[in-house]
């Protein structure tokens, strides 16, 4: 109980540079909040095209229905496929008809469209280096006439999430140590008030860790103040979408982030009140130990 009633006298003590400090603090992890929920939205709009990239094994007429199924079942079993389906000419041209017109195929004798496999990549195996080296795998094989999936497209996604990741990990880390250095600095503001009494309890025989623990306290409810505020407000912001927005979820759903559908938001930004006493934890730990 005295490290708890030090704690709240010391924050009553700097009253005006805590407040600053919990205001700063929340709005550093409101910035943390927001850079959460767009890397699960960018994750989600990722794996979704991720999803729909299929490698479209097209085949000779030479190669017998056999042959095309011993070949499928071989593919099938490969740990980086989940699915394989064969597209028959009948398919082929039953798709292209939806997709250009009946005329075009109608007015030729033959259907010149090839056979297919149809491969659906495995979850963890949906990039452009495993999709080409399966494909490198397949060319080879007799009667394969070609190997083709959207290279250029899942190049250019690999490219763009890996620099989305860059620039959030930076983001996150700038957020991260301003957090721990406004707390720091007010928990070190604290400590040259206290300065003289700290002094005298080390005279009469205080320990440090004794000495210590209302430092650590108050910078842990700075810190839990501030993700209390963070969250009101990141609650505040998402009720009034979903309010303003009532067919979200049908927007969720199209760009690949319907799985949020499965955790509340109430409970996922909740996080950002135990990771605000975290940090304070920290930023006051690391000032007094610099301290004393």
């Amino acid at each position: 109980m005295y490290a708890l009633r030090e704690a709240i006298q010391g924050i009553s003590r700097t009253r005006s540079m805590s407040l600053v400090s919990v205001l700063t603090i929340s709005v550093a992890l409101l910035m943390l909040g927001f850079v959460i929920i767009a890397t699960i939205c960018a994750n989600g709009i990722v794996n979704k095209v991720q999803r729909s990239e299929e490698i479209n094994v097209y085949l000779h007429d030479e190669m017998t229905d056999g042959e095309m199924l011993a070949l499928e079942e071989t593919i099938e079993s490969i740990s980086e496929v989940e699915s394989t389906r064969i597209i028959s000419k009948e398919d082929a041209a039953k798709e292209f008809g939806e997709m250009f017109g009946d005329e075009l195929l109608g007015s030729l004798k033959d259907n010149p469209l090839p056979r297919s496999i149809v491969i659906i990549m495995a979850e963890g195996f949906r990039t452009s280096g495993s999709m080409e080296s399966l494909a490198e795998k397949i060319r080879p094989v007799d009667n394969v006439e070609s190997v083709d999936y959207g290279k250029e497209l899942m190049s250019k996604l690999d490219i763009f999430f890996l620099i989305f990741i860059i620039i959030e990990s930076v983001i996150i880390a700038v957020v991260l140590s301003a957090c721990i250095l406004v707390i720091s600095n007010t928990i070190s503001l604290t400590l040259m008030v206290r300065k003289e009494a700290i002094e005298i309890m080390k005279l009469v025989g205080a320990t440090d860790s004794f000495i210590r623990k209302p430092f650590y306290i108050e910078g842990l409810l700075q810190g839990l103040f501030s993700g209390l505020l963070t969250f009101i407000f990141m609650y505040g912001i998402i009720a009034w979408v979903q309010y303003a927005i009532p067919e979200i979820n049908l927007y969720k759903y199209m760009f690949g982030i319907e799985t949020l559908n499965d955790i509340p938001f109430r409970n996922l930004i909740a996080l950002i009140i135990p990771a605000g006493g975290f940090l304070g934890l920290l930023g006051s730990y690391l000032a007094v130990r610099r301290a004393f």
